[in-house]
């Protein structure tokens, strides 16, 4: 995705920036799981093994939010940062 601008890496950087708000990190911040990871990484490695909601910032907790909220933004963020740019959600 190097210098190429289109719909699919405008779609991907609003994934990136839904993590980083639920998550309350940058992508540049660093995760261990079982080897190192950006935030995005780290999110998927939580969604394959049904811990999505451990990426959720404890500020929001305190908050208004509902766990079910926050897992729908985490499952949006997803969503718009595919591998496969083909596979990337437009109706954001």
């Amino acid at each position: 995705m190097e210098g190429i601008f289109s719909e699919k890496s405008d779609v991907y950087s609003f994934g990136v920036m839904v993590l980083e708000v639920v998550s309350g990190r940058k992508n540049n911040s660093h995760f261990e799981f079982d080897r190192p990871l950006n935030l995005v990484g780290y999110a998927w490695e939580l969604w394959k093994h049904g811990g999505a909601l451990e990426l959720m910032d404890p500020a929001l907790s305190d908050s208004c939010f509902k766990q079910y909220q926050v897992l729908r933004c985490i499952t949006l963020g997803l969503l718009c940062v595919e591998d496969n740019p083909l596979d990337r959600n437009n109706d954001v």
